[in-house]
C-alpha cells in the first residue's frame, strides 16, 4: 500500500505529475488565449481521517468530475472544488460574451477536466510507452466524503491510507480552486515505479 513506498519513488512520481501538470497548463493556456500557471504536485499519503482533516471536511458540498483511466493501468480523476469556485473556473473557459448557464458552465468543467487528464496521460504514456486511455467525464455534487469513500470503493481499494497526487492551476495570478486528484487502482502504482525504474 501507499505508506510503503519510499521517498524516491514519490520523487520520481512528482516528476511525472509535474511534466503532465506543465503539459495540462500550456494546453489550457492555448484554449482560454491567457496565461495559466501550475504550482509544484503535492503527493500525499494520509490517513482517511487526516484527509478531512487537512484537505477538506467530509461534509463540505463539493463539485466534482470524475474520469476514469484505462487501459494497461487503471485509476480514477478527480477534479474537485466548491461550487462556487469550480462557476469561477468555468466561467474563465467560457467566451466573454458567453452566458453563464448551468448547462454551460457543467460543460466548461467536463472539458476542463478532459483537459487536464488527458494532458497528463499523454505526457505518462509518451514516457512509459503504454496505452491509457480515458472514460467521459462525468460531473457530481455530494459531499466530498461520499465523492472519495465511493471512489475508493470502486477502485478496490479498503486500505485506511490514501494516496493524494494533486495539482493546483493560478490564472493571471490569482489560484483556480481546483484541484486534481488520482486515485489509482491496486497495484498501478507499483507497475508505474516498475517501468520508471525505482
Amino acid at each position: 500500500m501507499p505508506s510503503e513506498f519510499n521517498s524516491v519513488q514519490l520523487d520520481a512520481l512528482k516528476e511525472v505529475i509535474n511534466i503532465g501538470g506543465g503539459n495540462a497548463a500550456t494546453s489550457l493556456s492555448q484554449l482560454i488565449n491567457k496565461p495559466v500557471q501550475m504550482t509544484v504536485p503535492v503527493i500525499e499519503v494520509l490517513a482517511y481521517d487526516d484527509l478531512y482533516q487537512q484537505v477538506m471536511s467530509e461534509e463540505t458540498i463539493v463539485d466534482a468530475v470524475m474520469t476514469r483511466m484505462i487501459g494497461q493501468a487503471e485509476g480514477i480523476f478527480l477534479l474537485v472544488g466548491l461550487e462556487e469556485d469550480m462557476n469561477h473556473v468555468a466561467s474563465i473557459m467560457l467566451p466573454d460574451d458567453a452566458a453563464a448557464s448551468p448547462e454551460m458552465i457543467n460543460s466548461a468543467l467536463k472539458e476542463l477536466a478532459n483537459i487536464l487528464v488527458n494532458s497528463f496521460l499523454n505526457s505518462v504514456t509518451k514516457l512509459l510507452d503504454i496505452n491509457l486511455l480515458t472514460s467521459i467525464p462525468l460531473l457530481t455534487q455530494d459531499m466530498f466524503g461520499a465523492i472519495v469513500s465511493s471512489v475508493y470503493m470502486e477502485s478496490g481499494q479498503y486500505d485506511d491510507t490514501i494516496l493524494i497526487l494533486k495539482n493546483e492551476f493560478y490564472y493571471m495570478g490569482e489560484r483556480m480552486e481546483a484541484a486534481l486528484y488520482f486515485v489509482p487502482k491496486p497495484g498501478v502504482l507499483e507497475k508505474l515505479f516498475s517501468l520508471l525504474g525505482v
